[in-house]
């Protein structure tokens, strides 16, 4: 009876023993709540991170220097809304970021009161502009107005605040005339009887938006652990692709809307979701940040600071499984266009 308890003990020691040793490891991820997170919802509603080997622990944060102050002090892992203008402002700051994957591209309102009569780019010359420094259609904004040989910061009053929901408040109060905006306002923007008068894909075709983000370290130190989250990620956004009207139920569910906001969200936004990391897409960012003096980008090695390989592998991984997964075929191709 002793041998059997002991045998029976070393034995339930030994499961809980694998069992620790193939738990999903854990990764938190920084996200806009008002934003969302489609794909790390798709990945943890279904399983999809845990079945890769990772474990996604959301962490909402309200604005971009918070959650990116977080993720380079080393309290989250992965940093995914937040733009691309803002990691790669604290990468000119002396941030050790990557981009090592896509999520956004796009999707950003610009809004203004009923009566405002937009005819394009000459529209905003004498007017008051808000923005949200260091978020991505600011940047968008000024460079689409550069192109249009204008001077932002001399053509208009830019209005700059911490928040999109700061820019939003100072349209619908009238101090401000335009609000460059992010998609995190673009309900309460309708709510608030405020006209949409073009989107950042318009302005700028050429602009990425959230890219997720984490420290060199952690690519480093655990790049198994960087593609299991990336085949998460990849397989997330063939689920999105093939079941749409399943994916604005769990978007309902970790955003806390009605059914029609989240149709409206996931959809009507003009938000291109792809997992891609599009590093062409983050080196045109990257100069325009310089172009516009809006960070001082002069002397840095952008390229350490992208990794596109990783995702490729992860990629790979996947198509190896699944070889005649179309949807992993289109990545593939996509990755060719995007990255090289």
């Amino acid at each position: 009876m002793i041998k059997r308890i002991g045998v029976l003990a070393v034995a339930v020691l030994m499961a809980l023993s694998a069992a620790a040793f193939a738990a999903p490891a854990p990764v938190k991820v920084a996200y806009n709540p008002a934003t969302g997170n489609i794909l790390g919802f798709i990945a943890i509603e279904k399983g999809i991170d845990k079945e890769e080997g990772v474990a996604m622990e959301l962490v909402p944060f309200t604005n971009s220097t918070d959650a990116l102050g977080a993720l380079q002090a080393g309290k989250v892992d992965v940093a995914v809304s937040f733009g691309t203008a803002a990691p790669l402002t604290f990468v000119t700051k002396g941030a050790d970021f990557c981009i090592f994957g896509g999520y956004v591209s796009g999707g950003m309102p610009v809004y203004a009161r009923p009566d405002f009569d937009y005819k394009g780019m000459e529209s905003f010359v004498g007017k008051k502009i808000a923005v949200a420094r260091m978020y991505t259609p600011d940047i968008v904004w000024r460079g689409a107005m550069m192109r249009a040989g204008y001077d932002p910061s001399k053509d208009c009053t830019i209005m700059e605040f911490k928040k999109p929901a700061d820019v939003l408040a100072a349209v619908k109060a009238g101090k401000a005339d335009v609000g460059i905006g992010t998609n995190s306002t673009y309900l309460q923007a309708l709510a608030g009887g405020l006209k949409i008068l073009t989107w950042t894909n318009d302005l700028d075709p050429m602009h990425v938006c959230c890219r997720p983000v984490c420290q060199n370290s952690w690519i480093k130190e655990k790049p198994e652990e960087v593609k299991a989250f990336l085949r998460a990620w990849i397989r997330a956004e063939a689920f999105l692709l093939d079941n749409q009207e399943e994916c604005v139920k769990i978007n309902e569910k970790y955003l806390k809307l009605d059914e029609e906001q989240s149709r409206i969200m996931l959809l009507e936004t003009n938000q291109v979701f792809e997992s891609d990391p599009k590093s062409n897409g983050v080196r045109y960012m990257w100069e325009l940040l310089g172009k516009l003096n809006y960070a001082e980008t002069e002397g840095i090695d952008v390229e350490k600071h992208i990794n596109a390989a990783l995702y490729k592998e992860a990629l790979d991984e996947l198509q190896q499984k699944e070889p005649d997964n179309k949807r992993y075929k289109e990545f593939a191709e996509r990755y060719v266009k995007y990255n090289q």
